[in-house]
C-alpha cells in the first residue's frame, strides 16, 4: 500500500502552534535566512561547476552493510586468508576495476565516482545507518532503539524544508520499506525527526514488483470527479480557518501538511502516472529486473523525471524476521554472488543508461551509501562481521565527475591509508551538489538552528583530481552460464540453494544416492531408480536462513500424488491440492514452518518416484511461475 502516514512509523508529534512554526522557520529564499543563503552562494565559487548542479538525488540505501573488499575495494594480492573468493574485472575506465559480479556495473564506470575510505567506527546497523541517511552521527552509538523525534533528518526531510516542491508531486519518497532491525526496532534516520512529521517522506511500503501493487490510494471514488474534489478542497480551506481561530490542537497541526499532498497528489494526473509501475510495458520492467529493487529503482527513476527532488530506496527483506538484507555474517560469498550483487548490478546500470540518454544524470545525484563495511576476517560461518573503521561510497551524476576512485586502504581494506572521509564529509559533498553550502541551516521544532553538515565537500572529488592511472586489465575469468532454474531464481533475486543435478560443480556441494546416471553426452537429468533416491548438501547449511519451499524441476511432467518426500527422515506434508493436481515439470512444496529452522544439515530423500530429476532448490520463497517459465523452466 502507500501510506500517507505511516502507522507503522514513528508516530511524531511537533508541539508546536503554526503561528510558532512561521515564527522559528525563518523563510527566505528557499527556506535559508539571508546569512546563509550568503554564505551558500560563497560555495558556488569552489570546484566550480558541480555547487548547486544536482536539482534531484536517488540515494540507494544498501541496509546491511555490503562487504566493501567483494564489490567496490577487491584485494587479489592481498593475504589469502583475507582477500575473498572474487575476482576484479575490468571496466569501460582503464585501470578502475570492479567485482566481477558486478559486469553491468563495470560498463558504466565512467559515471562512477568510488570513495574507497569512508570510516566512521560504528560498528551498528541503527546509529551507522542514522549517519549513512542524514550525515550525522546518532548521539548515541548502540543498537536496536526506535527512531525518535530528536532524530537528525533524513536528506530528503532537511530537502522538504528548504525546497519543497509544489504543485502536486512530493518532495521526498521512499520505498519499499521502512527498515527495521531483526529486533523490529524502526532504524533511527529515515524521517522528519526534530523538523516534525510534515517531513517524513511519502512512504511506499508495498513492493513494486508484486501483480497486485497499484496505486488505488492516488484514485479518484469512480463517483467524485475532478471538480468536486476541488470543491471539496475549497470547503476544506474555509473549514481550516475556522479552526485556526479555535487554534486546534497540536497533532491536527502536524496532519495538515499531510490531508494538503495528499489531496494535491489525488488531483495531479502527474503523480498518478509516476506511480503506476504496471502501465511500464513488460520488457522496460524486466530490463531493471522484476524484482523488489528493481522495481524500486524503475520507480524511482520515474518519479525523479515527474519532479520529485529526492528519493531513497532502501534494500528490503524477504521476510521481516529473516535476514535477507547485506548483513552477511554467514555465507558472504554465497549470498553476493547468487542473490545480492545480481540483484543491484543490472537495475543500477540501466538507470545509469536511462538518465545519460534523457539528459537528467548530469542533474541527478544517484548515491550507494550503507552502515558500514565488513570485516577483512572471515569468520567460521564463512561471513564477513560489522566493520566501522572503512566503507566504501559511490556517487554518480548531479556534477560529479565521473571515472574517479577517491582514497585508498591497506591490504586488507581493513583502514584507510589516504584522505580519510566520514559520513559528516560524505553529506557536505551531497548538499554542495544540492545547492547548500556547509553554513546552510535547518530550524527544529523549538526554533534551534543546526547546520544540515558538519563535514566539509571533497574538494579533490568535486575537482576532478581523484583519476585512476591507467593499467592492464585484469585477467578475466569465465563464469559458468547458470542452469535454467538457477536463472529464474536470480531473476526473482530470492534466496536459495540449488542443485543442478548434470552440472560438474555439483558435486563440490552435493552428493547423490539412489540415482541413475544417464548414459551419453547428454546428462542434464537423473532417473530416481531405486525406491529411496538421496540429495545431500555438503555445504555450510545455515538454518537461520529459514528457506520457505522446495522446488523440484523434472524432465517430463510427473505426479506427486504417490510420491514420499523426506527432509532428514521427516516426511514433508505435500497439500491435498497439490497431490490432486494434474502431471508438472516443476513442483513447488512448502515447509512446515520451523521445519527448516530445527535442522543443522539438510538431506532430502524422494521415495516411490519415477521422476527424472533435472534440478531441485530450497528457495526462501515461492517463485511465480512467470519467472520459470521466461527462463523455460516450467
Amino acid at each position: 500500500m502507500i501510506d500517507w502516514v505511516s502507522s507503522s512509523g514513528p508516530r511524531f508529534c511537533d508541539g508546536v502552534s503554526r503561528r510558532r512554526m512561521l515564527q522559528v522557520g525563518g523563510v527566505g529564499t528557499m527556506g535559508l535566512t539571508l546569512p546563509n543563503l550568503l554564505a551558500s552562494r560563497a560555495h558556488a565559487s569552489d570546484s566550480v561547476g558541480t555547487f548547486g548542479r544536482a536539482k534531484r538525488m536517488i540515494l540507494l540505501f544498501m541496509w546491511g552493510g555490503p562487504a566493501h573488499q567483494d564489490t567496490w575495494d577487491l584485494k587479489p594480492d592481498g593475504p589469502v586468508e583475507l582477500r575473498g573468493e572474487f575476482q576484479p574485472i575490468a571496466t569501460n575506465v582503464p585501470g578502475m576495476h570492479l567485482s566481477e559480479h558486478f559486469p553491468h556495473i563495470a560498463k558504466h564506470a565512467d559515471k562512477l565516482a568510488i570513495l574507497r575510505s569512508v570510516g566512521q567506527e560504528d560498528n551498528n546497523h541503527s546509529t551507522g545507518a542514522h549517519a549513512g541517511l542524514t550525515g550525522r552521527r546518532h548521539e548515541l552509538k548502540q543498537e536496536n532503539f526506535q527512531a525518535r523525534e530528536t532524530d537528525f533528518p533524513h536528506y530528503g526531510s532537511v530537502l522538504s524544508k528548504l525546497r519543497p516542491n509544489t504543485g502536486g508531486m512530493p518532495t521526498f519518497v521512499s520505498l519499499p520499506d521502512i527498515i527495521a532491525t531483526t529486533a523490529g526496532k524502526i532504524t533511527p534516520g529515515q524521517f522528519g525527526g526534530m523538523l516534525g512529521r510534515q517531513y517524513n517522506p511519502f512512504l511506499i511500503t508495498d513492493h513494486p514488483e508484486e501483480p497486485d501493487f497499484s496505486i488505488d490510494t492516488l484514485r479518484l471514488p469512480t463517483e467524485i470527479s475532478d471538480s468536486r474534489m476541488r470543491d471539496r478542497r475549497s470547503l476544506l480551506r474555509q473549514v481550516d480557518d475556522v479552526a485556526r481561530v479555535a487554534e486546534r490542537s497540536a497533532i491536527a497541526h502536524g496532519m495538515d501538511a499531510f490531508y494538503q499532498q495528499a489531496l494535491d497528489m489525488v488531483l495531479s494526473s502527474g503523480a498518478r502516472k509516476a506511480f503506476d509501475i504496471a502501465s511500464v510495458p513488460d520488457e522496460e520492467r524486466w530490463r531493471y529486473g522484476m524484482h523488489t529493487f528493481g522495481q524500486s529503482v524503475l520507480m524511482a527513476r520515474r518519479l525523479i523525471e515527474s519532479g520529485v527532488q529526492l528519493v531513497t530506496v532502501y534494500w528490503h527483506r524477504e521476510r521481516p524476521t529473516i535476514d535477507s538484507s547485506w548483513d552477511t555474517h554467514a555465507l558472504n560469498f554465497q549470498e553476493m554472488k547468487t542473490r545480492l550483487m545480481p540483484s543491484v548490478d543490472r537495475p543500477i546500470a540501466m538507470l545509469l543508461e536511462d538518465l545519460e540518454r534523457s539528459g537528467l544524470l548530469d542533474e541527478t545525484l544517484v548515491v550507494w551509501n550503507s552502515e558500514f563495511g565488513r570485516t577483512p576476517k572471515i569468520n567460521k560461518n564463512a561471513g564477513r562481521d560489522h566493520w566501522g573503521p572503512c566503507n566504501a561510497v559511490v556517487m554518480a551524476g548531479g556534477g560529479i565527475p565521473g571515472g574517479q576512485v577517491f582514497g585508498a586502504t591497506d591490504k586488507a581494506a581493513a583502514y584507510p591509508t589516504r584522505d580519510k572521509v566520514t559520513q559528516d564529509d560524505v553529506a557536505a559533498t551531497i548538499y554542495h551538489c544540492l545547492g547548500f553550502g556547509t553554513e546552510a541551516r535547518v530550524h527544529d521544532r523549538g526554533g534551534r538552528p543546526h547546520n544540515v553538515a558538519l563535514g566539509e565537500p571533497i574538494q579533490k572529488l568535486l575537482g576532478d583530481q581523484c583519476r585512476v592511472e591507467s593499467s592492464p586489465p585484469p585477467i578475466a575469468t569465465s563464469q559458468p552460464r547458470p542452469a535454467r532454474l538457477q536463472q529464474a531464481l536470480l531473476e526473482y533475486a530470492v534466496r536459495y540453494l540449488c542443485c543442478t543435478l548434470g552440472e560438474p560443480t555439483r558435486k563440490q556441494e552435493w552428493t547423490l544416492t539412489g540415482f541413475a546416471t544417464p548414459a551419453g553426452p547428454k546428462n542434464d537429468r537423473h532417473q530416481a531408480t531405486e525406491p529411496k533416491a538421496v540429495m545431500k548438501y555438503t555445504g555450510h547449511f545455515y538454518n537461520h536462513f529459514d528457506y520457505s519451499h522446495l522446488i523440484v524441476r523434472l524432465a517430463k511432467p510427473g505426479e506427486i500424488r504417490n510420491v514420499t518426500l523426506k527432509v532428514n527422515g521427516r516426511e514433508l506434508p505435500v497439500s491435498k491440492e497439490l497431490q490432486d493436481a494434474e502431471p508438472k515439470t516443476v513442483w513447488q512444496i512448502p515447509f512446515p514452518q520451523g521445519m527448516i529452522r530445527s535442522i543443522t544439515t539438510f538431506e532430502l530423500a524422494i521415495e516411490n518416484a519415477d521422476w527424472e530429476v533435472r534440478d531441485f532448490a530450497l528457495c526462501g520463497r515461492e517463485v511465480p511461475m512467470r519467472f520459470l517459465n521466461r527462463f523455460d523452466s516450467a
